[in-house]
């Protein structure tokens, strides 16, 4: 019977703490957010650089394999079309959808082969995430 009384008396005492220290927990809890809200939202802001690092400039980068190998991939967007048809493609819809991504993914890769291929020749120059692509792609990692 005591070992009773005593779980009674803690839980009730559980509850009266817990009833206390919640508005309290709260009211301090608001006030110090509403303090430091500008403190707290730039602390959470990333400031990452978006920019690759490398590479700098179109030398650093094999444009002949570089334009070689987004033509390959260009071509390769097209591999297993009919397979992933079947496997995904349940409606015409997505047929539809999974045919017309391959085609933009491969005017993509030619597109970047284009600009390649220019500014080998100097008529054009390469954004630094096309630079990257094609570094990437000739294992320049």
């Amino acid at each position: 019977m005591p070992l009773l009384n005593m779980k009674l008396q803690l839980s009730k005492l559980r509850q009266i703490l817990a009833l206390c220290l919640i508005p309290i927990c709260l009211v301090f809890g608001l006030a110090i957010i509403n303090n430091n809200s500008a403190a707290l939202a730039t602390s959470l802001t990333p400031t990452a650089q978006l920019t690759p690092a490398h590479p700098q400039s179109e030398e650093s980068v094999d444009l002949d394999k570089g334009a070689e190998q987004a033509k390959k991939a260009s071509e390769k967007a097209f591999d297993g079309l009919e397979t992933t048809k079947e496997l995904i493609g349940k409606t015409e819809k997505r047929k539809q959808a999974i045919e017309y991504g391959r085609k933009k993914a491969s005017r993509k890769w030619e597109s970047i082969a284009d600009k390649a291929e220019k500014a080998k020749k100097s008529e054009a120059s390469l954004n630094d995430t096309e630079k990257l692509t094609l570094d990437r792609m000739t294992d320049g990692k």
